[in-house]
């Protein structure tokens, strides 16, 4: 069974579901991608037909915003998905064929760790958008539940979750725009998970390389090799730190990889994600201090609380890619080096110099994946949300 089928299967379900899946070529893929475009294109419009159409306020306008801001990091991400597939597909070949060139079962042990990881973090995803879609979709209906519970002389209004124009009259057409914004809000939420899930394996892949690489160096100098004539054991040894060298740099590279062809999108949703947290928390302050209104309290805490996870994920991702590479150095040092001959103490020095030195994602040359990123970027959005509520 290939590898993508047995630790990836669930990765390869949303891609293909999407349209996304690098190995796909057939005609519907293209029947997919057109229909997505287009579901997101009409969102769009339905949130721009708002300002053209209402005398819209500051506040509706930060609303309408906060929202474009979604789906505008959704369809980047889309067609992210759509501009790297061939990147895509050569990571996931390197993928393939470092699964191969393992060498014992301690090391398949620690990769598939990572990959348990990897499964995890995309099955509890699926699951948070899946309800979180729903309990949008059971905040519109409580009114007509309401009505069925605790009935009124007059029949509770009815609401969307979110402020957009279709030209024709709501009320009476409020379960096919409901259909609409729920079609729209899944497939929404599923592109982000699937686009952050795959990230996230080949983040998952590149720590299970860099400790496999850790656990090749803490095992290069056992008692076995100690207890060999001087030949044998120089070769095994010189045989050893090829192989840990070269998986380094395998792990190096695939970083770099990363970086260079995520890097311009990641810059985007940089300043995206800014932009829309600032809008939804001075919405959810406004909200809290002029209206009492519990059902938009609960949306715009849902909200926030889903951009501050998702940036999250993606510095927590970062900084697992730092403390590993970085760990690499302390179990060179930690080895018996000292009972290595002297051609091989020079070489390891020269590990050691290389693995002080981080492996990172980075973003323009000035933004570091890590907790400390994160902890920037909630700075920089609540700086902002300060600014627009004294102004």
């Amino acid at each position: 069974m290939d590898f993508t089928e047995e630790h990836y299967k669930l990765n390869r379900i949303l891609l293909l579901w999407l349209g996304l899946w690098p190995y796909d070529t057939s005609f519907f893929k293209k029947i997919q991608i057109v229909f997505f475009e287009a579901l997101f294109i009409s969102f769009v419009l339905c949130q721009f037909n708002v300002l053209l159409v209402k005398n819209c306020s500051i506040v509706l306008v930060m609303r309408i915003c906060m929202f474009l801001f979604i789906i505008s990091c959704v369809i980047i991400n889309y067609n992210a998905g759509l501009l790297l597939t061939h990147t895509f597909k050569y990571v996931f070949n390197r993928i393939r064929y470092d699964w191969k060139i393992l060498k014992n079962q301690a090391e398949f042990e620690i990769i598939q760790k990572y990959a348990d990881k990897t499964k995890f973090y995309t099955i509890s995803f699926a699951l948070l958008g899946t309800s979180g879609c729903l309990g949008v979709l059971s905040l519109s209906f409580v009114s007509p539940i309401l009505d069925v519970i605790i009935p009124m002389n007059v029949s509770r209004s009815l609401r969307l979750p979110i402020v957009a124009e279709y030209f024709v009259d709501q009320t009476r057409y409020f379960y096919p725009i409901m259909i609409h914004i729920f079609i729209v809000s899944y497939v929404c939420l599923m592109t982000l998970v699937a686009i952050i899930a795959l990230l996230i394996a080949y983040v998952m892949h590149n720590c299970a390389i860099f400790e496999i690489v850790s656990y090749r160096l803490e095992h290069m100098f056992d008692e076995k090799i100690l207890e060999m004539s001087k030949d044998i054991r120089e070769h095994i040894l010189y045989e050893r730190l090829v192989h840990a060298v070269y998986l380094h740099r395998r792990a190096t590279d695939m970083a770099n990889i990363m970086t260079n062809s995520y890097a311009n999108f990641y810059m985007i949703f940089l300043i995206i994600g800014i932009g829309s947290t600032t809008f939804s928390v001075f919405h959810f302050f406004y909200v809290l201090e002029a209206l009492n209104d519990v059902i938009e309290i609960i949306t715009s805490s849902a909200i926030i609380v889903f951009q501050f996870y998702y940036i999250f994920i993606a510095n927590y991702m970062g900084q697992n890619i730092i403390d590993i590479s970085v760990n690499l150095f302390q179990t060179t040092y930690n080895t018996e080096w000292y009972a290595a001959p002297l051609w091989l103490q020079k070489l390891i020095l020269f590990i050691m110099q290389r693995s002080s030195i981080k492996s990172t994602f980075t973003t323009a040359g000035v933004f570091d994946a890590s907790l400390e990123g994160f902890a920037k970027l909630l700075s920089m959005s609540m700086s902002y949300v300060m600014f627009l509520r004294s102004t």
